[in-house]
């Protein structure tokens, strides 16, 4: 048959196919009906292979600085649970005539999770590589990379749900314009959560707290840096972000200004 004649046939079979006329005889379409039932449907698969919450994402009005927070995760395999992390942290002057944004922290990872059967594991993960940059050039230029090993060790109660997570890490790579981070970022970061679990006026109430104490060690903690919040909802108001309230105290909260002390209190959304 030449190549005119089957371009012929190509064209009218896929003209029936767009019109919804089937070409099938009865048998051929229970054929192919009973593969495609014994075959993954594309939607599910396509739900595996989601983007997925990582770290809070939250916004935060504060004077001088207004805080954002970006995060998500995805899974990069099916069968084998490798994950590519992205966080974004911003610092807005939005009491600033101009509004400038003063810093940013760029903070993409790969990190294998581990999950537990024990009651109290909730999960192990080891980081790989993570990268932390504002993306700025010359003196103002602020970088370093770690490798990580962070477990997250849950107990659970009839009125709340605990967490702690507890991150030992290894500093690399470090840009020659923040030398001495390592006085400020130590090789120790742990997190405490509480999680209500019971309905209040306050619903769904979420404490968490964040802890880095600083030296090389991590036994310096008049150099470190602390951040406690509260996320809520308010019972009956139908509010899907949660009020969200956030005190930060010590250092290294921007690349740029690591080595500088700050309290900063702020007040906004969590998503």
């Amino acid at each position: 048959m030449r190549l005119s004649t089957w371009c012929l046939c190509a064209i009218l079979l896929f003209s029936k196919l767009s019109l919804g006329q089937t070409v099938l005889k009865p048998a051929e379409e229970l054929s192919q009906n009973t593969q495609a039932a014994s075959q993954p449907d594309l939607r599910d698969l396509q739900d595996s292979l989601k983007i997925l919450a990582y770290k809070p994402m939250y916004f935060a009005y504060g004077n001088p600085l207004t805080k954002i927070q970006l995060s998500f995760r995805v899974p990069l395999f099916e069968e084998f649970p490798l994950n590519f992390g992205y966080s974004q942290i911003i610092f807005w002057e939005l009491t600033a005539n101009s509004k400038p944004f003063l810093d940013a922290t760029y903070n993409p990872e790969f990190f294998y999770r581990m999950k537990s059967d024990l009651p109290w594991l909730r999960s192990f993960d080891f980081g790989f590589w993570e990268h932390h940059s504002n993306g700025k050039g010359s003196d103002d230029s602020r970088s370093y990379d770690d490798s990580y090993l962070r477990a997250k060790i849950i107990h659970d109660t009839k009125r709340w749900l605990w967490e702690f997570d507890a991150k030992a890490q290894i500093l690399y790579d470090i840009d020659d314009t923040n030398r001495d981070i390592i006085d400020y970022v130590s090789p120790f970061e742990f997190q405490l959560k509480f999680i209500q679990r019971f309905d209040y006026w306050l619903d769904h109430l979420e404490v968490i707290l964040n802890a880095n104490p600083g030296g090389k060690y991590g036994t310096e903690w008049d150099k470190g840096g602390y951040q406690l919040s509260f996320d809520f909802h308010l019972g009956g108001v139908k509010v899907v972000p949660a009020f969200y309230l956030q005190y930060y105290h010590g250092f290294a909260e921007t690349l740029l200004n690591y080595n500088e002390r700050v309290n900063e209190f702020r007040v906004g959304l969590k998503f």
